[in-house]
């Protein structure tokens, strides 16, 4: 039996964050077959700032628990402090995040895989797109103070200039949501009326709000909006609500409307364990599920290492609910399929494609080095709050 240790976070801007992760892996290993196979054993981590208290229950879990694989639901900073654990004792580290932090170095630990959702690579795709598919270059940036802290807006703003964009105005909204406000990037689009696309990171409540407020400035100046993950997730689950919605698009790493059989299987097994429909939470604990089925498939044999099992599976493309999950040999982190969604006002239209090259575009990724200071520094995990 495969003992695997799972720190889960709690999230007061998304209270089902933890237990949705939790209801994907254990719907994963239900659908698989091998619920009696696999030992789950779950703690509680808090908002993921306790670092010390993380390193303390991982290592109980493999000193006292015996666990063979530890999952973490946590930032990367978190998985920098606990890979030399898991490296000396020859056991394996799976942090799990939304992807919204990029690691100082890509360097790959031996024991360790990184699984996310890759949401700083698909701000990526869409700062490219708003670069490229726009004969005037000239943009904002549009931001909310809690996403703004994370290097997905690096990110952002940083493939945007690579690719011929200009910057020519950020506007960052107050962290309490009594004082949002769109009103500076109002008046500077008053004022130029050459900049018309706007780059925004939105997520939450943050995120109902400006789309209530940017709805008549779309109206009245007809603005290009292209949006993170996040956002466009509240404006799919606001357009299902009939609630008013912007012209906007952006890529994404998961929609539910996608047409594969492994998405099919997985909203199918998940509202049967969760009793609700898949989530973007619910994909990132499915395929963390995945990386477990094959772990125990090779945690069967008696020759089975920690570090031979991540090199294999690196070798591996598994099908996943985005359509293709893959651990980069090169760093070690997951990355998938990112899909184009252009959604009309109010949802009149929806349109969804492929980028097919994510690969090529996930090794020029990878290659960057981002400055220190490209974030906040803030140590709790994306999302928890």
């Amino acid at each position: 039996m495969l003992r695997t240790g799972i720190l889960l976070p709690r999230s007061s801007l998304f209270p089902a964050f933890g237990l949705d992760i939790l209801n994907g892996i254990k719907s994963s290993l239900k659908y698989a077959g091998i619920t009696e196979e696999v030992k789950l054993l779950t703690d509680n981590i808090g908002f993921g700032t306790e670092e010390a208290e993380i390193y303390t229950k991982a290592e109980r879990l493999l000193l006292q628990e015996d666990a063979d694989v530890v999952i973490v639901v946590a930032d990367l900073s978190v998985g920098e402090l606990l890979e030399p654990l898991f490296t000396t004792s020859n056991k394996l580290l799976i942090l799990v995040n939304m992807g919204a932090g990029i690691p100082d170095t890509w360097k790959a630990a031996p024991t360790t895989i990184i699984h996310s959702l890759n949401l700083s690579f698909c701000a990526r795709l869409t700062a490219k797109l708003a670069a490229t598919e726009n004969e005037n270059k000239k943009g904002m940036y549009v931001l909310s103070y809690y996403d703004a802290g994370y290097r997905q807006t690096f990110s952002m703003m940083n493939s945007h200039q690579q690719n011929g964009g200009e910057p020519m105005f950020t506007h960052i909204t107050h962290l309490k949501a009594e004082q949002f406000t769109l009103s500076p990037a109002e008046q500077f689009v008053e004022e130029h009326d050459d900049v018309r696309t706007w780059l925004c990171l939105f997520t939450g409540e943050m995120a109902d709000q400006f789309c209530e407020a940017v709805f008549p400035l779309q109206e009245k100046w007809g603005l290009n909006l292209y949006a993170s993950v996040m956002l466009l997730e509240k404006c799919l689950e606001r357009n299902d609500q009939k609630l008013s919605v912007p012209d906007i698009k952006g890529y994404t790493c998961w929609l539910s409307s996608l047409d594969n059989a492994a998405n099919t299987n997985y909203k199918t097994a998940f509202k049967k364990a969760a009793g609700k429909d898949g989530t973007l939470f619910g994909v990132l604990g499915w395929e963390a599920g995945l990386l477990i089925q094959e772990i125990s498939s090779r945690y069967k044999q008696d020759d089975a290492t920690a570090a031979g099992t991540v090199a294999a599976i690196s070798e591996m493309t598994f099908d996943s609910p985005r359509g293709w999950m893959k651990l980069d040999p090169a760093t070690y982190h997951t990355y998938g399929p990112a899909w184009l969604l252009c959604l009309s006002q109010n949802g009149a239209d929806k349109k969804i494609s492929n980028k097919t090259d994510t690969t090529e575009e996930w090794t020029f990724f990878t290659a960057e080095q981002f400055p220190p200071d490209s974030n906040s520094g803030w140590r709790n995990t994306f999302l928890c709050i």
